[in-house]
C-alpha cells in the first residue's frame, strides 16, 4: 500500500497533542514519524465511506499510544486499518457496524461453537458481544472504542467472545467438566497417555485430570486454550494480553503446575497409593499432562 509521507503537519500535531508530553517528546524524536503515520493514516483511508475523519482518527490515535510503553514500537506495529473501524463504530458511521460483522463478529462462529455445539448457543453469546461492544454506555464511549491496535481486531474480540461465552455457559449451569472430560476421552485429539499407568488406575486418573481441569477459572483455562489449542506464540500471546512474552511464559508455566499439583491432589483422593507410588504415576503422565490440554475446550465430535 502506498503510504503518503507528506502528511498535513495539522494530522501529526493532532496525533501529538492527543499524548501525554513525555510520550510525544519520544514519539517526535523517531526519524521515521511522518513515514509511520503516513502509512496508518493510508491504512484507516482504506476503509472508504466508513474511514472517520482523518483529524477525530488522529486524536483517537494518539490517545491510544499514549497508552503503549514504547509509542514509536506501538507505533510501528498499529493493526491501522482495524483501529479505524473500531472508531468507525463506536461513532456509530454509517456501513461500519455491517463491516465488523462481516470481518469479525461472523468468523466467530467457528471458535465460540468449540465452547458449546449449539447454534443457538452461539447466536446469544454473538448477540451479548454486539450489545457489549457496540452499544454506548452511561457517560461513556462503546467498549469497542477500548480496542488499542495491539493485535488484530478479530483476535481482540475473539478473546472478549470466548470470556462472555465461558460466563454464559456456567450461568446456563453447564460447568467445564464437560470440556474436561471431552479432552480425556480422546486421546487421538492429545488426550491423556495412559500406557504407562496400571490398568485399574486408569479410570481414576482420567476423574483426576477432568476434575483439576474443570477446577481452573476461566482466565486460566483461556490462557491454555490460546497457547495450547489455537496454537499462539508466547510472543502473540503477549500482544493480545498486553504483557511481556517473559511474563505471560511464567503466568502459563504457573498454570501448568497448578493442573499438574490439583491432578495430584485429586489422584490422592481416588487412590490409595504411598506418596513414592504416587511420584511414579504422576511421571508416568507428565508429558500426559501437557498433551491433553491440546484438546482443552474442544466441541463433542
Amino acid at each position: 500500500m502506498r503510504t503518503d509521507i507528506s502528511l498535513p503537519d495539522e494530522l501529526i500535531e493532532a496525533v501529538l497533542g492527543s499524548m501525554t508530553a513525555s510520550a510525544a517528546e519520544r514519539l517526535r524524536a523517531e526519524p521515521g514519524l511522518r513515514q509511520g503515520l503516513g502509512r496508518v493514516f493510508a491504512e484507516a483511508a482504506s476503509l472508504r465511506g466508513v474511514a472517520p475523519e482523518p483529524l477525530v482518527f488522529a486524536r483517537h490515535l494518539g490517545a491510544r499510544l499514549a497508552e503503549a510503553e514504547e509509542p514509536a514500537r506501538a507505533l510501528e506495529r498499529l493493526h491501522a486499518r482495524d483501529l479505524a473501524l473500531a472508531l468507525a463504530c463506536a461513532q456509530e458511521a454509517p456501513g461500519a457496524a455491517d463491516l465488523f460483522e462481516r470481518e469479525v463478529l461472523g468468523r466467530l462462529r467457528v471458535p465460540l461453537s468449540r465452547l458449546h455445539p449449539s447454534p443457538a448457543f452461539v447466536d446469544e453469546v454473538l448477540q451479548a458481544l454486539r450489545a457489549n461492544l457496540l452499544m454506548p454506555r452511561m457517560g461513556a464511549a462503546p467498549r469497542l472504542a477500548g480496542y488499542a491496535g495491539v493485535g488484530s481486531l478479530l483476535h481482540w474480540v475473539n478473546s472478549a467472545g470466548v470470556r462472555l461465552a465461558l460466563r454464559m455457559r456456567k450461568a446456563h449451569g453447564q460447568e467445564a467438566q464437560v470440556d474436561a472430560e471431552v479432552l480425556a476421552a480422546h486421546p487421538a485429539q492429545g488426550g491423556l497417555e495412559l500406557g504407562l499407568v496400571r490398568e485399574d488406575s486408569r479410570a481414576h486418573v482420567r476423574a483426576a485430570f477432568v476434575q483439576a481441569v474443570a477446577s481452573l477459572d476461566d482466565e486460566d483455562r483461556e490462557l491454555l486454550r490460546l497457547h495450547f489449542v489455537e496454537r499462539l506464540s508466547l510472543e502473540r500471546m503477549g500482544t493480545l494480553y498486553g504483557l511481556h512474552k517473559s511474563t505471560l511464559s511464567r503466568r502459563l508455566t504457573g498454570v501448568q503446575a497448578l493442573l499438574e499439583k490439583r491432578t495430584r491432589r485429586a489422584m490422592s483422593e481416588r487412590l490409595a497409593l504411598s506418596a513414592d507410588e504416587l511420584d511414579s504415576v504422576m511421571r508416568a503422565i507428565h508429558g500426559g499432562l501437557d498433551l491433553s490440554l491440546s484438546g482443552l475446550l474442544a466441541a463433542k465430535e
